[in-house]
């Protein structure tokens, strides 16, 4: 019985590793997909090419792609991905490829190298957008929260232990007398959102939870994000009007 139960128990971790790493073959080259992820929540893809005997690695410019959507130009994203091309030893090609040529006994390195140059720059990139969009999201909160409930009650910045005795950084906090209202706002960047998730979820679960709100920084970029956010608390879009605010958060 024993024995069954480490076979199965195997059994489910080779079936969940074989699903982290994918390869499709077509007849000019190769697509890997890895367990890596862009910021967006997409799976990090590699290319390989044929130039016999050696193997062309790249990402496919999907890092450009991905970093364009977030609203990179050219010369943003080269800022970003000529130090990290450097940094690996890769070439950097003109439509934003990162690209090496490997010996078939380099392949795995190349991959793993190409990959993590796809996602860094792109990371890089998002965390740029993220702290500015958070800045000028915070900024407008803590306004609109001053206007509504009053500068005496609101703080920013405040840190609030969850269940896990963790002490979390709120964006904002409005206090008046027992009642808690927190504020936290979210960028439509897979971090941002696991942050607000890993706070929220913490806190949900004290005996007598403070009400807990995410400020969206935009309507769009979100989409299956905002039910997971929904179930650690209020949703709401940075731009709702006061009486939105007024309506979703009654202080006593």
């Amino acid at each position: 019985m024993e024995q069954g139960t480490t076979t199965s128990f195997e059994d489910a971790i080779t079936a969940a590793a074989k699903r982290l790493v994918a390869v499709r073959h077509e007849t000019t080259g190769s697509f890997i997909t890895t367990p890596l992820m862009y910021p967006s929540g997409g799976a990090v893809v590699v290319w390989i090419d044929r130039s016999p005997p050696h193997f062309i690695v790249s990402d496919f410019a999907f890092g450009a792609r991905e970093c364009e959507i977030m609203g990179a130009d050219r010369r943003q994203y080269q800022k970003h991905a000529i130090p990290v091309a450097e940094a690996s030893g890769v070439t950097l090609l003109n439509d934003g490829s990162f690209q090496v040529l490997v010996t078939e006994g380099q392949l795995e390195g190349a991959i793993k190298t190409i990959a993590n140059c796809s996602n860094e720059v792109c990371s890089r990139f998002a965390n740029r957008v993220h702290q500015r969009q958070r800045a000028d999201i915070k900024s407008a909160l803590f306004s609109k929260l001053v206007r509504l409930y009053g500068s005496s009650v609101v703080g920013r910045e405040i840190e609030f232990k969850g269940a896990s005795n963790t002490p979390w950084q709120i964006d904002a906090v409005v206090t008046n007398n027992d009642d808690i209202a927190l504020f936290e706002t979210v960028t439509p960047w897979f971090p941002s959102v696991a942050s607000t998730l890993a706070k929220f979820g913490d806190i949900k679960l004290l005996p007598s939870p403070p009400i807990r709100t995410s400020v969206l920084s935009s309507q769009d970029g979100f989409g299956s994000w905002v039910t997971a956010l929904a179930q650690a608390g209020h949703v709401v879009q940075a731009t709702a009007t006061d009486a939105a605010f007024s309506r979703l958060i009654t202080l006593h």
